[in-house]
């Protein structure tokens, strides 16, 4: 299992920036986190926060996805978060904090992809 968390930003495509969170992520990768997350934003393109691949996210983690998920919302940017696969921590923090409801999450890469190519502008 991993311990150290990893970040990592991929292309998604025309205009859409995916930041995948590898292993543990807590306060000691929040500013890596929120910098992939700003980078988006600055460049103007819509945010895919891939999970999959997460052992453990904790609060200040969670608190930076609804950080990013505002400032996609009123910058008027896709947003989504793909969270199949993701660790049973991962899944369950999300489930508890009522945020797989709220957040748009989606089983994998191509589900949020597609859900960014119809979203209204």
């Amino acid at each position: 299992m991993d311990v150290v968390g990893e970040v990592r930003r991929e292309s998604g495509g025309d205009g859409v920036e995916i930041v995948a969170l590898h292993g543990e992520h807590d306060l000691g990768t929040l500013p890596l986190v929120r910098d992939a997350f700003e980078a988006a934003a600055r460049e103007d393109k819509a945010l895919i926060i891939d999970l999959s691949s997460a052992a453990f996210v904790d609060s200040s983690i969670l608190g930076a996805v609804l950080d990013a998920r505002r400032h996609a919302g009123d910058a008027e940017r896709g947003f989504a978060v793909v969270c199949g696969g993701a660790s049973e921590p991962v899944r369950r923090v999300l489930e508890v904090t009522g945020l797989a409801e709220e957040l748009p999450v989606h089983p994998n890469r191509e589900a949020a992809l597609e859900a960014l190519a119809v979203a209204p502008t």
